[in-house]
């Protein structure tokens, strides 16, 4: 419990550095969105939501003792740190395969962190799910995503191909 409240509390601060040095660094006028309204947005709910754990977490202290052995333990052996060794995994690896098969990984990785254990339902639900946020990103929002290197890249141009194929892409 002890280590949770740590964890957000610094996660909390340092999300809160990021909004306003972001903020800083933006050079777009009030009455456009520049590059940093979609982190900035991301960021705000980040720290509302955290600090809505925040106060939750205290609730349920009650008075608790300080970090023990066993809290130590079970913060390692927990989803919280793995969740987090998958997700810095999936930020190593993205600009090497490329957006594509990065996306489909972690959703399979993530979906077995969350206890789903039918691999059709793994594979179904990262492909569709990949598709679905390939299309959001590349269309309405035009946003380049990373191709990847070598074999991955031209993996990621066929892809872009077969999808500029269907009309309305």
């Amino acid at each position: 419990m002890t280590l949770d409240l740590i964890f957000n509390v610094a996660l909390l601060l340092f999300s809160i550095y990021c909004f306003i040095y972001i903020g800083s660094v933006d050079n777009s006028t009030a009455t456009e969105l520049g590059a940093a309204f979609w982190p900035r947005l991301i960021l705000g709910i980040m720290i509302v939501l955290l600090a809505i754990g925040l106060v939750t977490t205290l609730r349920k202290k009650n008075g608790k003792g300080p970090i023990s052995g066993e809290a130590v333990a079970g913060f390692f052996k927990s989803k919280l740190l793995i969740g987090m060794v998958i997700c810095a995994a999936t930020a190593v690896i993205l600009p090497i395969i490329g957006f594509i098969p990065t996306s489909f990984l972690f959703l399979i990785a993530y979906g077995v962190l969350l206890g789903e254990r039918r691999p059709v339902v793994l594979v179904v639900t990262g492909i569709l799910a990949t598709l679905v946020l390939y299309i959001v990103f590349q269309g309405p929002l035009s946003i380049f995503l990373p191709r990847g290197t070598g074999f991955f890249r031209n993996f990621a141009l066929m892809m872009e191909n077969i999808l500029g194929m269907i009309p309305g892409l």
